[in-house]
C-alpha cells in the first residue's frame, strides 16, 4: 500500500491537482485581506466582532458554498482522468495490487488534497492577519479548528464525486454533475429544516453555522457526514471490483 501511495504522489507531480488545491485558497486569502484593509477604518470600524473574526469572514465568504465544492469536483475528476486516459487502468490493475488497494489509495490521495486545500486556507488567513496587523490574539480554533471540521463535513461530497469520477470516463460528466450539485447550496443552506438533507450545505454550516440559529444539529450533521461517506465509498468499491475498467 505504501508503494502504491508513493506512485500516486509521483503522478501528482505531473498533474495540476496540487496547484488547484493550493492556489484557490491563497487567492481567497489575498482577496479577503484586501477587503479587510480597504474597509477596516470605515465599514468594519463600528463592528462588535473582533478584527480576526471580520478577516476570517472576508476570506471564507464564498468558499464553502461555491469554491470548495468546485475544488473537490475538479481535483477528483483530474485524479480519475489520469487513469481514464492512455489505458491507465489496464496498466494499474495489471500490477500485483488488489482493486481495493487501488480504490482506497486513490481515495486517500483525494482526501489529502482536499485537506491540504483547507489547511492552506486556514494557514494563509493566519499569515494574512499577522501581515495586516489584525488586533488581538490569533483564534486558532476558528481559523484551523473549523477548517478541520469542514473536512469532515465535506466527506459526503468527496465520496460522491469520487465515485462519479471513476464511474464515468468522460471528465465532463463528473464536472457537470458536481457543478449542478453545488449550484443550489446557498439556497438549501438558508432553509431552516431542509439543509440537513443536502450534504453540500454541511461545510457552509460548519464555517458559518455557529452564528446561525438553526445550527443546533451540529453533532448530527457530522455523524451523518461520516455515515454517508462510508456508505457511498462502500457502494463505489463494490462496483469498482466488478466493473471492467478501460
Amino acid at each position: 500500500m505504501k508503494q502504491l501511495l508513493a506512485a500516486e504522489f509521483l503522478k501528482l507531480r505531473r498533474s495540476g491537482m496540487v496547484w488547484v488545491a493550493v492556489l484557490v485558497p491563497l487567492f481567497l486569502v489575498v482577496q479577503g485581506v484586501a477587503n479587510f484593509l480597504r474597509y477596516r477604518d470605515t465599514m468594519f470600524a463600528a463592528s462588535k466582532r473582533t478584527e480576526w473574526e471580520i478577516l476570517y469572514e472576508q476570506c471564507v465568504v464564498f468558499y464553502p458554498s461555491m469554491l470548495l465544492p468546485l475544488v473537490i469536483t475538479i481535483i477528483l475528476a483530474l485524479l480519475a482522468r489520469v487513469e481514464h486516459s492512455q489505458n491507465g487502468w489496464k496498466h494499474l490493475l495489471s500490477l500485483p495490487v488488489s482493486r481495493s488497494q487501488v480504490y482506497l489509495g486513490k481515495l486517500i490521495v483525494g482526501c489529502m488534497l482536499v485537506l491540504l486545500n483547507l489547511v492552506v486556507l486556514g494557514g494563509g488567513t493566519i499569515v494574512g492577519g499577522v501581515l495586516a496587523h489584525a488586533k488581538g490574539s490569533v483564534p486558532y480554533d476558528l481559523l484551523l479548528g473549523r477548517g478541520l471540521l469542514a473536512f469532515i463535513a465535506a466527506l459526503p461530497m468527496i465520496a460522491i464525486q469520487f465515485v462519479l469520477s471513476f464511474r464515468f470516463s468522460h471528465i465532463g460528466i463528473p464536472l457537470a454533475l458536481g457543478t449542478a450539485f453545488a449550484a443550489p447550496t446557498i439556497f438549501a443552506a438558508n432553509s431552516e429544516h431542509l439543509w440537513i438533507f443536502y450534504p453540500w450545505t454541511y461545510p457552509v454550516m460548519t464555517l458559518f453555522g455557529p452564528g446561525m440559529g438553526q445550527f443546533d444539529k451540529g453533532m448530527m450533521m457530522y455523524g451523518l457526514a461520516i455515515v454517508i461517506f462510508l456508505l457511498v465509498i462502500f457502494c463505489g468499491l463494490f462496483e469498482f471490483k466488478k466493473r471492467d475498467m478501460v
